[in-house]
């Protein structure tokens, strides 16, 4: 604790004579409270305080004491009668007062403070403005406590959802302090389908009498990143670590249904703190917090970054731009499955009190958005953090201490537009040999229209499974690959959506094998390739470089127009594809080419979706 310059205010200003038994019960509160017996000094202050109503120095420990509670309306109004009984202390206190009603939530209090004389705090000054305005504009939303058995009377914080957005991993406090006198263990809850969340089991296999703290999971809940911390002798258990607190990293056996035994990320570790991290949905990149205390005693707590290089393999991390951390503390980051929407917790941007929440999204060319405080009674003058969106981009829930200041529970909540996340879809599902069902362990990943990257995930080889999530809005290609095999590539339009579970078989590459290619974007009623990204050859373009195959290219047309015009275009297309793929190094000799022009339909050429599958190349093996 630091003292309140703990002669307090005492005879700094002259005031009316104090009774010598108040100033003696005053000095066994000052006593205890050196001595840390907190209660003690409650009950010592409030003799002295019986014995003489005006003792502002008894007020001003009082003001102390409800401060370190966090009881910010009491400490307030202690300091205002310590202030009315010795009026020379206002103005020595202005910035104080202003601060203490602020913390108690009394903005206009704070603001009529901070009016009269400017305060000293730049970013209070910025705080207070910011809530007494946001206050008179609240945004409308309903908030409430999560239904069925994930609150209780202890603490629980730090959800982390599934991309699913029915199953979740959070962290409930056991006892007490979870450092000192008790526990932080991990507990998995289900989404039912009256709409209650329940707790479905304790992460027994990763638990521990020890600290564990702010989960994180892969979309698919097949992989957990966590936070443990070193014990009061500075040793980790079981487990071996870098610093005070470092990151662990355990996978899913799904044959066992558990997790493995966690294994520590070095790669990201060091000898400062790190914690809270949270994952992209498809597992590539890690956003956490470190904390580290500099020369001058000053403690620094940003939000860094790192990226999957494959493997198993992080690059080093970097600590995200001043757009998000500030001199303050930042917490609690959490990336929504859109990949781009970073909500976080701070006390260091313009806010309500406390931690607030805040939301950045990254920008095209990679940079960060300035951080958007979610506004009131999101916000509130108590700490708030845990942010999770759901799918959707509107659902969310967050950890708050609203009702019960220093007893966090989850709350659910529709977010206002503005602070909204892209709604996403899910892609679900397996990929296995088409001949012999096996799974196979295969890169699948989600493209947009141009090409670029939006998410990329390894299909399980225990069983094949992937889950992707991407934009509901937005043109997506859908691509799997695996060396010796033929791919897989499908287009969705936005708001198309997607099956809930598919299995996708694909081709071993052998003679015979033929492979449909539905998307080859040509010109209309020409040969020209349209000059805008080409899914489908460039995934045959990687199978011929990584593998020696010799191919036939098919080129066949839909039943309109003349036989004979329909031949010499399918013949062109087909030698337009042979020549896409010698600009990106496949010899010639390894390319045969035949137009069947519209003599060989899969589809009725009397709707326009028979129309568009007959328009297709096929690819054959042929040695």
């Amino acid at each position: 604790m630091v003292v309140f310059s703990l002669v307090l205010a005492c005879n700094v200003v002259a005031q009316t004579k104090v009774p010598k038994r108040a100033q003696r019960q005053l000095d066994a509160a000052v006593e205890k409270y050196m001595s840390r017996d907190l209660q003690g000094a409650f009950v010592a202050v409030e003799e002295a305080l019986e014995t003489f109503p005006a003792f502002a120095d008894a007020w001003m420990l009082k003001s102390q004491l409800h401060e370190g509670r966090s009881e910010w309306p009491a400490a307030a109004d202690a300091l205002n009668r310590a202030i009315q009984s010795t009026p020379a202390l206002a103005q020595k206190w202005r910035e104080k007062r202003a601060r203490l009603e602020f913390n108690a939530g009394r903005y206009a209090q704070a603001l009529d403070l901070m009016d009269e004389v400017a305060l000293g705090d730049s970013l209070l000054e910025a705080s207070i403005r910011f809530a007494a305005s946001a206050i008179q504009s609240p945004v409308e939303l309903t908030l409430a406590p999560l239904e069925g058995s994930v609150n209780s009377a202890a603490p629980e914080y730090y959800p982390a959802l599934y991309a699913t957005g029915d199953r979740m991993i959070f962290t409930r406090q056991i006892g007490g302090d979870a450092r000192m006198t008790g526990q932080e263990d991990f507990f998995e809850a289900a989404l039912s389908e009256d709409g209650t969340w329940n707790v479905e089991r304790a992460l027994a296999e990763i638990n521990t009498p020890g600290n564990e703290g702010a989960p994180t999971v892969r979309g698919d809940g097949r992989q957990l990143i966590f936070t443990a911390c070193d014990g009061l002798d500075g040793g980790y258990g079981r487990r071996t670590g870098e610093g005070s607190c470092d990151l662990f990293y355990a996978d899913f056996n799904v044959v066992e249904n558990r997790f493995q035994r966690e294994v520590n990320l070095t790669a990201v570790n060091s000898k400062a703190w790190e914690s809270q991290p949270s994952l992209s949905a498809d597992g590539h990149w890690l956003f956490f917090v470190r904390a580290y205390r500099t020369q001058d005693g000053r403690v620094v707590q940003d939000i860094y970054q790192s990226e999957h290089q494959g493997d198993g393999v992080w690059s080093r991390p970097s600590r995200l731009p001043p757009t998000i951390n500030t001199p303050g503390r930042e917490e609690n980051p959490v990336l929504h499955s859109d990949g781009k929407t970073l909500y976080f917790a701070s006390n260091g941007h313009p806010g309500m009190g406390g931690l607030d929440l805040f939301v950045s999204r990254r920008q095209p060319d990679g940079s960060w958005s300035q951080a958007e405080n979610l506004g009131f009674p999101i916000n509130s003058n108590g700490d708030e953090n845990s942010l999770q969106v759901f799918p959707d981009g509107r659902t969310a829930l967050f950890a708050t201490d609203r009702d019960a200041p220093g007893n966090l529970n989850l709350w659910q909540f529709e977010l206002p537009g503005h602070a909204a996340a892209e709604s996403v879809a899910l892609w679900r599902g397996e990929v296995r040999d088409a001949d012999s069902a096996r799974p196979i362990q295969a890169s699948v990943q989600v493209l947009d229209s141009l090409g670029n990257a939006m998410g990329m995930q390894m299909s399980s080889l225990v069983d094949g499974a992937f889950t992707l999530t991407f934009p509901a809005t937005e043109r997506v290609i859908l691509q799997i690959d695996e060396e010796g095999y033929g791919f897989y590539s499908k287009t969705l339009e936005p708001l198309e959506g997607q099956e809930p579970f598919v299995s996708i078989g694909l081709q071993p590459l052998e003679i015979g094998t033929v492979l449909v290619l539905n998307d080859v974007r040509f010109e209309r009623s020409s040969s020209a390739l349209d000059a805008r990204f080409q899914p489908d050859l460039e995934q045959l373009a990687r199978t011929m470089l990584r593998s020696e195959v010799r191919i036939r290219i098919a080129g066949h047309t839909d039943g309109e127009g003349s036989a004979e015009r329909n031949q010499l275009l399918s013949e062109e297309r087909a030698q337009a594809v042979a020549q896409f793929l010698q600009a990106y190094g496949i010899a010639t000799d390894r390319m045969e080419t035949v137009g069947f022009g519209m003599s060989h339909p899969i589809a009725s050429n009397d709707t326009d979706e028979g129309r568009a599958r007959n328009r297709r190349t096929e690819i054959e093996i042929i040695q």
